[in-house]
């Protein structure tokens, strides 16, 4: 449990730690920030990072890193086309991604905002290429199962092609990527499926800083409730597999914005 703590010879009483608590957690008494004790903290941290003084130090076992300032300064112009250049990469080189590489990747992924700062994502990282492939295969062992059976999904979805494709010694599921990135979260908490979406959403947009590349799985997230790949990843009875991004180097080069549709917005 996180615990708020006032140096009182920095504070000087401007209230922006009670302004800035979602939770009403924090109130003035005797012109200085205290907690109430009928109301909870998240650890969101608000009241730390608005106190202009650094009077403020939410601390807790598992809280990191310090307190530290950094700029977030970007003209819409270069957001703009940052977003814009996004694309979705199914061609890879083969070198894998270092170790290091990744921690600083999850490192800013791990800020991702979640619902009432609960923060329930965990991460699957598949760093070896074989067990990519592996994977990939009890994708079409399970499409397999599912065109035998004659299943209507089956039907929707062109899982005889893919079947096809694959004896070629193609991937036509996870495309050959060196790795896979995956979000899952205990079952049982609300909020999980959207705070996954948007953590592997954050990690999307991450990537291409340092030159990689990712796209959506979804032939992998549609098969993930198929028990040899829950196996296979070590997935507990409990555990919500969310979604996942194949990653790797490009081994793609892409040199104009795609044509998209208008935007189709109503004002009220």
């Amino acid at each position: 449990m996180s615990q708020f703590n006032l140096d009182q010879s920095k504070c000087n009483s401007c209230g922006s730690c009670v302004s800035n608590c979602p939770l009403g957690h924090v109130e003035m008494i005797n012109n200085y920030p205290q907690t109430i004790p009928e109301t909870s903290c998240s650890s969101c941290g608000h009241c730390e990072a608005g106190c202009s003084e650094g009077a403020i130090n939410i601390s807790g076992p598992n809280l990191e890193p310090p307190l530290i300032n950094i700029s977030s300064e970007i003209s819409p112009e270069d957001m703009g086309n940052y977003m814009r250049n996004r694309r979705s990469i199914r061609n890879y080189k083969k070198n894998t991604i270092p170790r290091k590489t990744i921690e600083e990747i999850m490192d800013i992924v791990r800020f991702a905002p979640s619902g009432v700062n609960q923060q329930p994502i965990n991460w699957i990282i598949i760093e070896d290429p074989e067990k990519v492939k592996v994977l990939a295969g009890l994708c079409i062992r399970w499409m397999e199962k599912l065109v035998d059976s004659n299943s209507p999904l089956a039907q929707v979805l062109p899982m005889e092609s893919l079947i096809k494709v694959s004896k070629t010694g193609s991937d036509p599921i996870l495309r050959g990527s060196p790795h896979v990135f995956i979000a899952k979260a205990q079952d049982d908490q609300g909020s999980a499926v959207t705070d996954g979406v948007i953590a592997l959403s954050h990690l999307e947009l991450a990537l291409p800083s340092f030159d990689l590349g990712s796209c959506w799985a979804g032939f992998l997230k549609m098969a993930s409730d198929y028990e040899p790949i829950r196996e296979f990843l070590g997935l507990k009875e409990n555990e919500l597999f969310i979604g996942a991004l194949m990653v790797g180097y490009p081994d793609c080069t892409f040199y104009r914005v795609p044509k998209r549709e208008k935007l189709s917005v109503k004002y009220i």
